[in-house]
């Protein structure tokens, strides 16, 4: 099983980034810097697209042969896996209603920053509370339910993933 071991190295270790660009967030907003208008709300912003980014296009592509694996293996882990994802929907929205809030205040006008701090916190308590059930719950039910074969063609995937990335950090498509 050192596919699946390597495997939630990688998941880990992404989880670690997640929660690091998280505390950046977090900083920022204790700061209370980005509630006056102009770079200082674009600075946020632009924390929430790093973060979004990460997410959408490092972190979610490797899980998806993964999680595609693990559907329909027992009802507690597709029950699980309709949880997460339906808390991955939120945590979406709540970043995206952030942003939108945001965004007329890099132009000067500042709207409601006690709801863009109340819902940039309930994502972060949300995301924290995320991460935890995947690097357990999930953790638990692929150890469970996936063999050997299966690892491999996740740890495939991933390996397919990051090389993806690293193409379209390098500015060209993927071959």
């Amino acid at each position: 099983m050192l596919a699946a071991e390597c495997a939630w190295i990688i998941l880990r270790a992404e989880h670690t980034r997640i929660r690091e660009l998280l505390a950046l967030v977090d900083g920022t907003l204790k700061t209370g810097d980005w509630t006056r208008p102009g770079p200082q709300a674009a600075s946020l912003v632009e924390l929430i697209e790093r973060l979004q980014a990460f997410d959408e296009t490092t972190h979610r592509p490797k899980g998806v042969v993964l999680l595609e694996i693990l559907r329909g293996r027992s009802a507690e882990a597709d029950q699980l896996l309709d949880e997460l994802e339906l808390e991955s929907k939120h945590c979406d929205g709540l970043l995206s209603r952030a942003k939108a809030m945001l965004k007329p205040a890099e132009s000067g006008e500042m709207g409601d920053a006690g709801t863009v701090e109340a819902l940039l916190q309930e994502h972060r308590q949300l995301m924290h509370a995320h991460l935890d059930r995947e690097d357990t719950l999930l953790h638990s039910q692929t150890a469970l339910l996936l063999t050997g074969e299966e690892w491999a063609a996740v740890v495939s995937s991933m390996s397919a993933a990051m090389e993806a990335a690293k193409e379209r950090d390098r500015g060209r498509p993927p071959s």
